[in-house]
Parts: structure tokens; C-alpha cells; sequence
């Protein structure tokens, strides 16, 4: 039987949803059930806002609030010579949209040697937006997973899942008791730095950024520069700051490691003083790509050859000395060995044709010409593709393809067959594959122009690196028209030939000297081929030490093969002298290719100090320092152990900066090595980089749960734990004592 519900009572179940709902946010904002806190090892972490509820169609300001304990630390974005930064993962409704972290300017943070960047108590904001489809009364959740890494004496990595439901008001909310917090920190970001020109000088073991205010701009006396890319700087050098009339620099040691040329600066600029009389902001943000100077921070000209500025704009003397450069370097490519190849293909088609009508020979000048031109074009649009879409790619990036780099080797391989006998593949096959037959159709020539350019476009770094460089910051239409400059250098001296019909009459003419021409470019299509083999090994991660006697022997084939094409040829040798001379070259070369091809005694020694251990097992490579390490195992451990043997296990990371410090000490001492050595200690690597059970487990065995780690194990001992950190003498006295 239904119940009967009074009609006065139906008002007050009505209002019973909103009631509910309304109890659960202020449940959720306030302490009860609060799950916005979380702690780890020596750290507490909060999630928090700069409102305590947002309106539909607002924006607020989310925050992660950090609090180590006294003398401990976070990491900045770029954490310096180690550590990790904070990762921040986000979950939310469709209404709520998260923005990227606004990072405060950090502080150095020196250990030794090293020098991080990173923060003690530190708020690190969100900005974000409420949809206007957001209902009043209602509670937005807003999930964060954030890992972080808390370092002082040793290194801990931490993680926590906040939880903060967000009110949803119909009006702006009240500031939270976080605002000012938030205010605080707002002061502390780097602010965009206007009014200035910023111009970047790269010398060899240095980079100069010098600040060039545009009008009346306040410079200060005093700055320190924050890398935000790494590898960028020598983070623990001096940096030294010069003041020339109203222009600021500051010098920069380049970091050693960095081999490459730097095309982009961005970081933080911080002066004590400020950036203006007010001395506010204390630090702005630098970055010299292009698109991103666009606000009136144009740059300067280059004063070095590698100096990174602004693009010059189109019509400028910069531009056009760019198109130039790129014309002459495409000439250029002309005579370098990776080219050399293809190109003498093309040469035997200009004097197969040199008697034929004009046009013909035009013709396939311009056929030549239009494969280079389009093939440039092609792999310009690629990388343009690419850069769009933020991938960092260099010039000649198509050889850095494992399967473009075999495709090319047995391009070459089978040209060259080609080349030394005609093969009964068909003409159509032969005119796709570029043999001396390729003139007789015009794809044939269109494809020596494609082979060209492929193999062509690594050999621009040493006449044109500062236009391809150029290139990367200008827009597409630009990059493009250099692209077509270089293009139509490398093919100018075929069109000159092919619409100069005169020149070629000072080719050699036609006749039977072209087989053996022929036949003799086939050698240096399989010198291309062998040294595309070692760019493939090298990017399949074969060591050079087992490499480069493997090439040798490769060379020292290819050299007895050219001897005996030589003994060949002499014996068809009409005159005496081509005989003796022919005999003579075959001779020199198959003992050039004996010397070349065998492994001397100091090549067999290292194979062997390589490939065998006392175990029979693969030796382990010396580090740094000349030491031999083996990879953790309990196993392991106890197995050396039980041998007698005394063993050092080095619990170590690369993000951790102690560890780093302890070994540049420790190891790179003599002394200490030496006593390692008398002592026959055994060495034992926990490398904890990545996530390893293994290792995880091993801390766990010793009473710790993060690194650095060191422990002496030897057997019928206890095991001893030396400190945190390390010096030297402590490593020495606790060796002496087993």
C-alpha cells in the first residue's frame, strides 16, 4: 500500500538534494575530509586556491605549495647539474581548464663542485579558468598526482594524490587565506623583459648575452642568469657581468658537453636591485627565438659567426647575404666526396651528349636541375613540418634515419655494380637507377639531381651553417627561398654546361677511355657505401673500439678489389708503360689494402682485454676514472662475498647530487684507487636512475630508502655504512679497517 505524504511536507523533499549537495562542499572545504595535504620524507605538500569559490566564467588561480623541513630543497624546471623537478598531473571535469606552471625564479643551490637550482618553501601557481556552464551550487573536483624529489645530505624521491573540490558561486568568490601567499609569489615571476634588445654571441667555450635597452631603460648593476634549457651553461662557473656605456652582458661558460651550436637562449635574468627604480621585477624572462622577440625586442647583427640574434627580415642585407651564402656553398657541394659519387654520373652523361643537339643536352641540364630543386624543397618542407610541430631536427636530419641510411648504402652498392659491367637489368631499370645510361631519358637525369641532394645535404655544415641555422627562426617562405638558393647552386655548373654548348667541347670526346672511366666511378660508390655501413653501426650503438678494426678490414677489401680491376685493365692495355703502370698500382694496392685490413698486436689486446673476463663473462668498461664497476645483484654480492672478497657497493642516481659529488671526490682520488686496487675490493653499482625493485629492495636490506648509499660488505663483518657524504680520508680509513 503507496504512503501518503503530506502536501506541506513536499517543499522540504524538494530542497533535500540542494541541502545535500550544499553539506558536501562545505564538507569538503572545510577540515573534515579534507584530502588537499599530503607529506612525505622530510616534506609537505598542499594544493591550494586563490579563492574559496569561483564563479561561472572566471578565472582563479590553483597552487602547490611546497614546505621542506630547514636545510632540504626542491628542484626548479631545469634542476642545474642534477636532480628532478616536480611533475605535476591533473585531473579535472570539463568545466575547469589547467594551465601550465608558472615558475618562480629559483635560487643556486651549491654542492662541491655542482650547482642546482631549485627552492626551499616555494608556491608554484596554476592560472585556470571555470566554464560559463558551470552551476552555481554545485563543486568542481580537481584531482593532482605530483611526484617530486626532496634533497639535502641525500636525495628522496616522494608522491601524493590531492584532491580539492572547487565551489561553484553565482558571484565572484572572497579571496582565501592563501591570497596574499599567492601576491607573494606572483612578485617572483619572471616577467617578460620589454624595451630592450637582447643580442647572443657564441664563441667556442663561451656564450655572451649582452642587453641593449632601446630609449631610457633602467639596467641593473648586478645579474645572475638561470638556464631554463640544460646543457646549455657550465652551471657551477663564474659568470661574469660587464658594463660598456648603457649595455649590460654577462659571459657564460659553455657547457663542456655541449658539442653542437646553441640556436636558442631562454632563461631567467635575476638582479637583487630589480629591473627598474622601483626594484621591481626582481627577474625577467629571456628568449631569443624569433617569434618569440616579436614584442619590440628586435635583434641585434651577429658579431661572431655563430652569434644567435633575431632572423633578419625579408630585403635585408642579412637576407640577401644569406641567399648568397647558400648559393655558393650549393656550389660547393659540387666537389665534396659524399657528392663526388653522383655527380660523375652526371659528368659521363655530358659527354655521351656533348655531340647531340643543343636541346637535348638543355633538356637534361634543367631535368637535373628540377630534381635537386624539388628534392631541396621536399626536404625543407619536412623539416619546416617538424619544427611546427616541435621537433628540434638539424639540417641533413635524413641521414640520421638508420633505414634511410641502408637504403642509401645499397643504392650505391648496386650502382656501382652497375657501373662495373652492364648487367642485363633493362633500360628502364637502369635509367631509375642513375647508371651511365641515364642520360637517354630525362628521369634518368631528374633522379641523379633526387640521389644528389640526398646524400648532398650533410656536407652544408662547413659553408653554410649560419644560413641553414637562419633558416630554423625564419617563416617558410623565407626558409624556402634559401633552400631553392643552395639548390640551384649545386646544380648552376650543369646548367652552365648544358646551355653553353661550347663547353662542353672541352670535355675529352667520346670514345672507348669511358668504359674505363666508368667502371673506375663505381670505386667511390662503394666507398660510399662503406662509410654509410659505419653510419650505421655507430647509430645502432656499436662502441668505436669494436668498430673502427671492423672498418678496416672493410676498407682493406675494397682497396684488393681496385687492385685487381687494376691488374685487369693492365693486361687489355695497349702500350707497355700503361702495363708497368697499371702492374705497379695493382701491387701497391694489395699491400696497402694487407696493411690496411690486419689488426695489429695492441688492437688484439684490447679485443681480448674486452671480450674476456676472469669469469669468462663480458668485461665490464672503466669509468671516468679507471675503475671497473658491475652491476647490483644480491646475488652478486653474495657471491663475491662468499669468495673472500671485499666488496663496495655505490648506491647512486644520476638526478642525485650528492652521489655525483661523492664520486667526483672519492674515485677521482689516487690514493683511493690505489688502496682499491691493493686491497683487490670489489666493485658493485645500484644504479637508481630508473625505477629498479632490485635496488629499491637492497636499500631496504641496509635501513634506507633513498641514495646516496655507500656500504663496505665483507664476509664474517658487519656490514658498514659509510655517511652521506664523502670525502676521501673517510673512504680510506673505512678500507683500512677490512
Amino acid at each position: 500500500m503507496p504512503h501518503y505524504i503530506p502536501p506541506r511536507y513536499l517543499p522540504v523533499l524538494k530542497a533535500l538534494p540542494a541541502l545535500f549537495a550544499s553539506i558536501c562542499a562545505l564538507l569538503a572545504t572545510s577540515g573534515c575530509g579534507d584530502r588537499s595535504s599530503g607529506s612525505g620524507p622530510h616534506i609537505s605538500v598542499q594544493l591550494v586556491a586563490d579563492q574559496d569559490s569561483v564563479a561561472p566564467g572566471s578565472a582563479f588561480t590553483l597552487g602547490v605549495k611546497f614546505v621542506p623541513e630547514p636545510g632540504w630543497h626542491i628542484y626548479w624546471k631545469n634542476p642545474g647539474d642534477s636532480g628532478l623537478p616536480p611533475r605535476f598531473e591533473w585531473q579535472a571535469g570539463p568545466e575547469v581548464n589547467i594551465k601550465q606552471p608558472l615558475w618562480p625564479y629559483p635560487e643556486r643551490i651549491a654542492l662541491g663542485p655542482l650547482v642546482n637550482y631549485g627552492y626551499g618553501d616555494v608556491l608554484i601557481p596554476f592560472p585556470a579558468t571555470l566554464s560559463a556552464s558551470a552551476k552555481p551550487g554545485s563543486a568542481a573536483p580537481i584531482t593532482l598526482s605530483v611526484k617530486w624529489l626532496v634533497c639535502k645530505d641525500e636525495c628522496l624521491p616522494g608522491e601524493a594524490v590531492l584532491e580539492r573540490p572547487l565551489p561553484v558561486s553565482k558571484q565572484a568568490g572572497e579571496p582565501s587565506k592563501y591570497s596574499g601567499l599567492f601576491a607573494d609569489t606572483f612578485a617572483s615571476i619572471p616577467a617578460p623583459l620589454s624595451r630592450v634588445s637582447i643580442a647572443v654571441e657564441e664563441q667556442e667555450q663561451s656564450i655572451k648575452v649582452a642587453v641593449i635597452p632601446i630609449g631610457e631603460r633602467f639596467l641593473p648593476p648586478e645579474i645572475t642568469f638561470f638556464p631554463e634549457d640544460p646543457r646549455i651553461i657550465a652551471n657551477a662557473a663564474p659568470q661574469q657581468i660587464e658594463r660598456s656605456g648603457n649595455i649590460l652582458s654577462i659571459t657564460l661558460k659553455r657547457d663542456p658537453l655541449q658539442k653542437n651550436p646553441i640556436t636558442r637562449i631562454r632563461g631567467v635574468l635575476y638582479s637583487p636591485q630589480g629591473w627598474s627604480e622601483r626594484g621591481v621585477p626582481k627577474a625577467v624572462s629571456i628568449d631569443t627565438r624569433a617569434d618569440d622577440q616579436a614584442s619590440g625586442d628586435a635583434g641585434l647583427p651577429p658579431a661572431h659567426p655563430n652569434s644567435t640574434t633575431s632572423a633578419p627580415a625579408e630585403g635585408q642585407p642579412g637576407f640577401v647575404y644569406a641567399l648568397l651564402l647558400a648559393f655558393l656553398g650549393g656550389a660547393l657541394l659540387n666537389l665534396m666526396p659524399c657528392v663526388f659519387p653522383v655527380l660523375s654520373i652526371k659528368i659521363l652523361s655530358f659527354v655521351e651528349h656533348s655531340k647531340e643537339e643543343p636541346r637535348t643536352v638543355r633538356l637534361h641540364g634543367i631535368a637535373f636541375c628540377a630534381g635537386v630543386l624539388v628534392s631541396f624543397w621536399a626536404l625543407a618542407g619536412l623539416l619546416l613540418a617538424l619544427r611546427a610541430g616541435g621537433q628540434q631536427l638539424g639540417w641533413g636530419f635524413q641521414l640520421q634515419s638508420p633505414t634511410f641510411v641502408v637504403l642509401m648504402a645499397i643504392t650505391f652498392f648496386i650502382l656501382g655494380l652497375l657501373f662495373l659491367g652492364d648487367l642485363s637489368l633493362g633500360q628502364r631499370i637502369q635509367g631509375a637507377a642513375g647508371s651511365a645510361k641515364v642520360g637517354a631519358n630525362l628521369r634518368g637525369s631528374f633522379l641523379n639531381g633526387v640521389l644528389a641532394t640526398a646524400v648532398a645535404t650533410p656536407c652544408t655544415g662547413p659553408f653554410m651553417g649560419s644560413a641553414i641555422a637562419a633558416t630554423l627562426t625564419l617563416p617558410a617562405l623565407l626558409s624556402l627561398l634559401i633552400f631553392s638558393s643552395l639548390g640551384l647552386g649545386m646544380s648552376a655548373p650543369y646548367l652552365l654546361l648544358s646551355f653553353q654548348p661550347r663547353l662542353l667541347r672541352l670535355l675529352p670526346r667520346p670514345g672507348a677511355w669511358m668504359a674505363a672511366f666508368k667502371e673506375l666511378m663505381a670505386f667511390p660508390l662503394f666507398a660510399s657505401a662503406v662509410w654509410l655501413v659505419r653510419v650505421f653501426a655507430r647509430q645502432m650503438g656499436m662502441d668505436p673500439s669494436g668498430l673502427n678494426p671492423l672498418m678496416d678490414v672493410l676498407w682493406g677489401l675494397l682497396i684488393a678489389a681496385f687492385a685487381f680491376w687494376a691488374a685487369a685493365k693492365a693486361q687489355g692495355a695497349a702500350r707497355r708503360e700503361s702495363r708497368i703502370g697499371l702492374h705497379l698500382l695493382a701491387a701497391f694496392c694489395l699491400a696497402w689494402s694487407a696493411l690496411t685490413a690486419l689488426p695489429n698486436r695492441a688492437e688484439i689486446d684490447a679485443s681480448r682485454n674486452r671480450a674476456c673476463s676472469t669469469d669468462g663473462s663480458a668485461a665490464p668498461a672503466p669509468d671516468e676514472h679507471g675503475l671497473l664497476w658491475e652491476p647490483y645483484s644480491a646475488a652478486r654480492v653474495a657471491e663475491l662475498v662468499a669468495g673472500g672478497r671485499t666488496v663496495y657497493i655505490d648506491f647512486t642516481a644520476e638526478w642525485c647530487i650528492t652521489c655525483q659529488v661523492n664520486e667526483a671526490r672519492v674515485f677521482g682520488s689516487d690514493e683511493v684507487r690505489q688502496l682499491l686496487r691493493a686491497k683487490n675490493v670489489a666493485l658493485v653499482k645500484a644504479d637508481w636512475t630508473s625505477t629498479n625493485p632490485a635496488i629499491t629492495e637492497g636499500l631496504q636490506h641496509f635501513g634506507r630508502n633513498g641514495v646516496p648509499l655507500n656500504v663496505i660488505v665483507a664476509r664474517d663483518r658487519e656490514p658498514e655504512i659509510l655517511p652521506n657524504v664523502l670525502s676521501p680520508g673517510i673512504v680510506i680509513e673505512a678500507l683500512k679497517r677490512f
